[in-house]
């Protein structure tokens, strides 16, 4: 992909791109959640594996709850705490796929009458990926005005995680698909704008060293283990910055990249889906992904809808 690619991509494909780009992430990282070798990785990188075998799953709970944020936000016009944690719980109590430990035990609070800015996590276990993974509905929202995206973030995110850092890095990720959107982010410098947003010095610092590891040259294998590949929002958002800035032109690569290094893969690839969709929207994603994505159709369409909301048609 190359500068006028990113320029020709309309507002509608940007919003329809990074929501299928999660859902594409989400998918194909589900099968290699949890993986702990190095074989995969380094055949993809010494030119011995081919994307295309990449097998796409069933959604996770990256994408259910990212799906929910969408049309909550589409039908209440805003990100409403209240309605949010009622499509959360809904998406609960049908057996909702791969739920994080933190939004499990929120989503036992809201069962138990539990106010929907009370009922989230506190402490270590909140410290996870939770909030950033659905964040980028509310990125897409703040795409022609970027002020508010903070605190709706904080809407969003205490219904399951009451955690500045797990916060911050959702307001990073948010930030970048808001500004993809918007034809002002940069992937040369995406680390130093995804860190100057998060609130969290740590989750600041980290993000930073994304980008150093970029600059230095330092391999995927190396680098991506240096940061750490678990479910923490320490782990995950930096990562999802150097797959993105590692291959600054190719936003499949970026992905497989996210998937095969193994640990948390699916959220990984599905916030890396997310930006870059925004970034250079449904064309950065292969027709033969998308033509067997689950649920492609209804995702292109609250993702239209989204877009009228913001554009006000």
């Amino acid at each position: 992909m190359n500068a006028d690619d990113q320029r020709e991509a309309s507002l509608a494909e940007k919003f329809a791109g990074s929501l299928l780009g999660l859902a594409l992430g989400d998918c194909l990282g589900a099968s290699w959640e949890g993986y702990r070798g190095t074989e995969v990785a380094e055949a993809y990188y010494d030119g011995r594996f081919d994307p295309v075998n990449l097998r796409i799953s069933e959604w996770t709970d990256d994408t259910a709850m990212a799906v929910a944020t969408a049309q909550s936000i589409v039908e209440t016009g805003r990100v409403d705490g209240f309605d949010l944690a009622a499509k959360y719980l809904a998406w609960f109590e049908s057996g909702g796929r791969g739920i994080g430990r933190a939004t499990y035990h929120s989503m036992r609070r809201l069962q138990s009458g539990t106010a929907w800015n009370e009922a989230g996590q506190k402490g270590e276990y909140a410290v996870s990926n939770g909030v950033a993974m659905r964040i980028a509905p509310v990125g897409l929202l703040h795409a022609r005005d970027i002020s508010g995206l903070a605190e709706d973030c904080r809407i969003c995110g205490i219904i399951t995680h009451r955690n500045e850092d797990a916060i911050a890095g959702a307001v990073a990720v948010a930030h970048a698909v808001a500004t993809a959107a918007a034809g002002e982010l940069s992937i040369d410098t995406l680390a130093v704008q995804m860190s100057s947003v998060a609130s969290s010095p740590q989750v600041s610092s980290l993000i930073l060293r994304a980008g150093e590891l970029v600059e230095v040259g330092q391999s995927p294998l190396e680098a991506l283990s240096e940061l750490g590949l678990g479910g923490s929002v320490y782990e995950t958002v930096p990562t999802v910055a150097y797959c993105i800035m590692r291959w600054p032109d190719d936003p499949v690569k970026g992905l497989v990249s996210a998937v095969v290094n193994g640990g948390d893969t699916d959220t990984r690839a599905a916030m890396v889906g997310a930006i870059w969709g925004a970034q250079l929207g449904t064309s950065a994603w292969p027709d033969y992904w998308l033509g067997e994505l689950p649920g492609a159709a209804g995702i292109r369409e609250v993702a239209g809808q989204l877009h009228d909301l913001v554009t006000g048609k």
